[in-house]
């Protein structure tokens, strides 16, 4: 079995068995367990996995890009899952489960080190709470904006995502979110950047699925 294969059993089992809020999981092929996929028309370049949640608010999807961590350059290539957002926003990959057309909510990446946190091979963590009281990371944690423990290479990633997003974001007027999935204790969470409607601004949310 590939490692991206591998990491993709892992995500599927932990969305499953740990999260909250998830409904079901679509794999984008024929897979090994035999579960349920979902399918596109138009372009096929496509995400690994719909993931239909429900977090209090009735049922919504993500889409997830699952790499392997061995290679750090296959999860900075993730940053293609923009690609995929940008063709969902322009109409040019429409999404289906069974025969109902969905609307994606959030585009995220994740590795199998998803549940520890963090995205790359071997990381350093970095305690955020651990910065001085006057820091805005201090504040954000506090908060629980941003997790406690960041995986040094993650922070980097998920910052210069955000950037290349924010190049682009305003010229669609569907807003979907765009993040990683990374774990705290164990529990599934969605660190992203998304549009808040009644605020009419982008900002930052680190959320249990």
């Amino acid at each position: 079995m590939k490692p991206e294969e591998e990491a993709e059993l892992i995500i599927w089992d932990w969305l499953k068995t740990k999260s909250q809020n998830v409904k079901e999981v679509y794999f984008n092929r024929e897979n090994i367990l035999g579960w349920k996929k979902f399918r596109v028309e138009g372009i096929q370049k496509k995400p690994d996995f719909i993931v239909c949640y429900d977090n209090g608010y009735g049922k919504n999807y993500l889409a997830i890009e699952v790499k392997a961590s061995e290679n750090s350059h296959d999860i900075v290539s993730a940053r293609k899952i923009i690609d995929y957002l940008k063709n969902y926003l322009e109409k040019k990959t429409i999404y289906f489960v069974g025969d109902e057309e969905i609307k994606i909510k959030h585009f995220i990446i994740a590795t199998e080190n998803s549940p520890k946190g963090y995205l790359f091979w071997n990381e350093i963590l970095i305690d955020n709470l651990a910065q001085p009281e006057n820091t805005s990371k201090h504040y954000a944690t506090h908060l629980k904006i941003i997790p406690r423990f960041e995986g040094n290479r993650t922070f980097e990633f998920i910052r210069t995502l955000w950037n290349i997003y924010g190049d682009i974001r305003n010229n669609y007027e569907e807003k979907c979110g765009i993040g990683i999935l990374i774990g705290d204790s164990n529990i599934p969470k969605v660190m992203i950047t998304s549009y808040n409607a009644n605020k009419k601004r982008w900002g930052q949310r680190w959320w249990t699925i």
